[in-house]
């Protein structure tokens, strides 16, 4: 019955949707009357919940022909009883052919819309090493790609102790070949890296860029690992069709298997991030701090905990708590107080709060009734109360100039025939930007 449950849900989405938010999801209990499945991160846990919740309640009404209660439980990667069952009485340690960070593991990644994919698909890897072949992951700078390539390593580490894990940067791949050179030891540097390596984590491909002669070498090995089945994971901070002075016949291998993008996190997310970085440093900050620089650092994780880690030296020095105006001014950006907002700006935050819906639902194209309403009464508003013309509203909610037009025309009909449910939801909306004018902390 369980590959009966998984095989109706997969049925029921498209492959990307699965791919995405289905990565961890099993069934791990069938009750008389329940079914309680099993994912490997609390967001994915949330998330599937709130948005499937119906379909996997109406599918197992099908399968089973009544109604049947269900829970999703979270576990990590692998669970500590499974951790028990498994590890053996002397438990084998594992070849660590390059040290890793070991703050960079799955248990710490921060997950959210903007990474959903790519984590879901490196935890697929590191359960099932040389499946998906090979994992590209590419994103910005400091957006988490050496974060989720070396946790794949220390989930193998410490799972898979007979396999052999290299982690890399290209720009030490290159300097371990000039040195073989040199030293006329070419031949034992193509034995390591391609006979004596099962999973290859390489780092910063981009830094190879024009470098035609160690394109060459990565070509071949490249060639070696995938043939036997060889896992290669490697990151860059542009997409495979984006590295220029590439050798063609590279950049082909590198799409053959998955390529998986890390965009900006949402402010959320962001925050979520900044509040896991400040508990593995073993510090506190307030809640206003940490949203003041989730919100001003968002582009760079790193830069994100490098200011994290000043306010927190800061407090440790100083021996006060650093406050929202004490933050703002050690990491010189302009504090929530200070900084001019103008209301449509947070608009689409607002209607997020007041409707109980997402900023991804709003701007997507989803067809729940609450997010179209939502949708409705922001583009109205944003059009008569703010002023904006309908391109500027057409460029805020990623809709078409007919679209916005018809929208707004619709509520305003709405309107004048006396809806009251609309008038209502109208005043909320302008009443929570009001207040939050107001306390000048949007």
């Amino acid at each position: 019955m369980r590959e009966k449950i998984i095989e109706s849900l997969k049925s029921k989405l498209n492959r990307r949707v699965w791919e995405s938010w289905f990565g961890t999801f099993d069934v791990k209990e069938i009750g008389a009357d329940y079914v309680v499945f099993q994912v490997g991160n609390l967001f994915i846990r949330d998330w599937l919940e709130k948005k499937y919740g119906a379909l996997i309640s109406k599918t197992l009404r099908e399968l089973f022909g009544k109604q049947m209660n269900f829970q999703i439980d979270y576990a990590p990667a692998q669970s500590q009883e499974e951790s028990e069952q498994d590890e053996p009485l002397v438990k084998k340690r594992p070849l660590v052919l390059t040290p890793l960070n070991p703050i960079l593991t799955f248990e710490n990644f921060v997950v959210g819309p903007s990474n959903m994919f790519a984590y879901s698909t490196s935890i697929e890897v590191a359960k099932n090493p040389g499946k998906y072949n090979p994992l590209f992951l590419h994103g910005g700078v400091g957006l988490g790609k050496t974060h989720l390539v070396q946790a794949i390593g220390h989930y193998l580490f410490k799972n898979e102790p007979d396999l052999r894990v290299i982690y890399l940067t290209s720009e030490r791949f290159l300097n371990e070949l000039v040195d073989s050179i040199k030293k006329n030891k070419v031949q034992e540097f193509r034995e390591r890296f391609r006979n004596k390596v099962d999973v290859l984590l390489l780092d910063d491909v981009q830094f190879l860029i024009g470098k035609s002669g160690i394109q060459t070498e990565l070509f071949h090995t490249f060639n070696e690992l995938y043939n036997a089945g060889k896992q290669i994971v490697v990151c860059s901070d542009r997409d495979p069709q984006q590295l220029e002075k590439f050798q063609d016949r590279l950049v082909s291998r590198f799409q053959m298997g998955v390529v998986a993008k890390i965009d900006k996190p949402d402010e959320e997310t962001c925050f979520k991030i900044a509040n896991r970085m400040v508990q593995l440093e073993g510090g506190r900050l307030q809640e206003d701090v940490l949203r003041l620089v989730a919100t001003h650092f968002s582009d760079n994780l790193r830069r994100l905990r490098g200011a994290l880690v000043k306010l927190i030296m800061y407090q440790q020095i100083s021996n006060e708590t650093v406050d929202l105006q004490k933050a703002a001014e050690l990491l010189s950006v302009a504090s929530f107080e200070t900084k001019k907002v103008l209301p449509e700006e947070k608009l689409i935050d607002a209607l997020c709060k007041v409707f109980g819906v997402t900023q991804q639902e709003i701007l997507g194209k989803g067809r729940k009734q609450i997010v179209i309403n939502a949708r409705q009464i922001g583009m109205f508003v944003a059009k008569n109360h703010f002023g904006l013309s309908l391109r500027q509203v057409a460029e805020l909610f990623g809709r078409s100039h007919p679209t916005v037009s018809h929208t707004i025309q619709k509520v305003e009909e709405l309107l004048s025939s006396g809806n009251i449910v609309v008038k209502n939801q109208i005043d909320q909306l302008m009443k929570y930007m009001t207040d939050r004018v107001s306390n000048q902390s949007i």
